[in-house]
């Protein structure tokens, strides 16, 4: 046991996941073996769970299965086609004003879509999610805090989601009265994601010091504009980009802190749809709903009302 508690964090997270891999109901029913092994488990390896930790970000291969995402997609589509409502600026542009016409969107973002449509709730990603941020954070409570649908229409150039970090968006510990933030953040592939059609890009390890850049609004001085933040990435300063292209069926995983975003989309035929689950702690997710904090983009309390210390404003010239 002593050694144990000496042990460094990395090494006692993977010895807690070998436990819990062999304890819970993530269990392998046969010899030891990785990726998805049954309906509802998908078992990470060593190498996975240390490249999230040190990277802040990683990809998962053949999460879902290509019947799984055809299910997934029907409901997804129905959102897109605004066959299922979803009121107020919970369907937007994220790359727009809130005012953009609906014809000129280029992302098309809905925000929560199983409080929108509760029959969603449960699906196969919500269940293999689950068992996995539960052996990324084994130590911990991990539960669903929010869900989000996104598209980047076919031959958007400008369907770029700006530099940022999740918790410019979120409120922080100040404001929430917890230190702890562990967040995984879940982007499962429902199409091939690549570089032309605008995949994921991050900087590689931003996140480690678990410090929050200056953010400030990407489309106009304030939130009454878009909900879009945005900051710098300089490589000249050290900031080491790198790409993270997703098969369709395939996720990936990032942290809270860190600097990602995403080009344009320049595929003339194709487009790129992402659905997102986020997990953080239980304490975390009821301090955020104490506060009136649910991540829709209806709420009151949003990164224009947050307390917390951090800097969300224009820059003035």
């Amino acid at each position: 046991m002593t050694r144990a508690c000496n042990a460094s964090p990395l090494k006692l997270t993977l010895t807690l996941v070998a436990l819990f891999v062999n304890q819970s109901t993530c269990t392998p029913k046969y010899t030891p073996h990785f990726g998805r092994i049954s309906p509802d488990e998908y078992i990470l390896t060593r190498e996975q769970i240390r490249a999230f930790h040190r990277e802040g970000c990683t990809t998962l291969p053949n999460v879902l299965t290509e019947e799984e995402v055809c299910e997934i997609e029907q409901t997804f589509d129905k959102f897109l086609n605004r066959e299922i409502h979803v009121p107020g600026k919970d369907f937007c542009d994220m790359s727009k004003p809130f005012n953009t016409p609906f014809d000129q969107w280029s992302i098309v973002n809905c925000m929560l879509p199983t409080k929108y449509h509760p029959p969603f709730a449960n699906n196969v990603y919500e269940r293999l999610t689950r068992c996995i941020s539960r052996q990324l954070f084994p130590t911990k409570e991990m539960m669903k805090d929010y869900d989000q649908l996104l598209n980047k229409r076919p031959g958007k150039g400008d369907a770029v989601f700006a530099w940022h970090q999740d918790m410019g968006y979120w409120p922080g510990p100040k404001e929430l009265g917890v230190k702890d933030t562990s967040t995984v953040t879940f982007s499962l592939a429902v199409d091939n994601s690549e570089e032309v059609n605008g995949c994921l890009r991050y900087v590689a390890g931003s996140g480690r010091e678990k410090k929050l850049r200056p953010h400030e609004p990407a489309l106009g001085d304030s939130r009454d504009d878009g909900h879009a933040l945005a900051i710098k990435v300089d490589e000249k300063k050290g900031d080491v980009v790198k790409l993270a292209p997703c098969p369709r069926g395939s996720v990936t995983i990032h942290d809270e802190y860190i600097v990602h975003g995403s080009s344009g989309n320049s595929s003339k035929e194709r487009q790129r749809r992402t659905y997102v689950v986020a997990y953080r702690t239980r304490q975390t997710v009821e301090a955020e709903r104490r506060i009136g904090f649910t991540h829709s983009h209806n709420d009151q309390v949003n990164w224009d009302t947050f307390q917390d210390g951090e800097c969300r404003e224009k820059k003035t010239e």
